[in-house]
């Protein structure tokens, strides 16, 4: 069998959402990066009170987000903790301050390890893994 082989490759690791998150998630599965908004400006990634002004989850609607962002920390992976990021080493998992407020979890791709900054620009895209799409912070914005 070849490294290639479907039956030996591994599988991403499974995606486990919570109901808050869910329209987020089923936005990035239809190709569309979106937060969800509070009549007060507010802005979120999961279905949620709002913070600034108390106003229910009910209250937020979806639309589009810019994706824009900077990083805010990070870490650089350096050995595997799923069996699926074993070829993908090293890579780094940064918290991403976005344009809109709120701040998400992250990959930074499209560049060095070494190139990544706290205070870095990026921009959120969408890239299919396994069944599900995910995001991820490109470097090249």
């Amino acid at each position: 069998m070849s490294e290639k082989d479907p039956q030996t490759t591994p599988q991403p690791p499974s995606r486990v959402v919570s109901v808050e998150d869910q329209p987020f998630w089923d936005a990035l599965d239809a190709g569309t990066f979106m937060l969800a908004r509070c009549t007060c400006g507010a802005s979120y990634a999961r279905s949620q009170a709002c913070l600034r002004c108390g106003a229910n989850a009910q209250a937020l609607t979806w639309g589009p987000a810019s994706g824009r962002g900077t990083v805010r920390t990070f870490i650089v992976f350096d050995k595997p903790y799923h069996p699926y990021f074993k070829e993908r080493l090293p890579y780094v998992v940064a918290v991403v301050a976005l344009e809109e407020g709120p701040e998400i979890t992250t990959n930074v791709i499209d560049t060095d390890v070494a190139n990544v900054k706290i205070g870095m620009p990026v921009r959120i895209i969408i890239r299919k893994r396994g069944e599900h799409a995910i995001h991820q912070a490109s470097a090249r914005v």
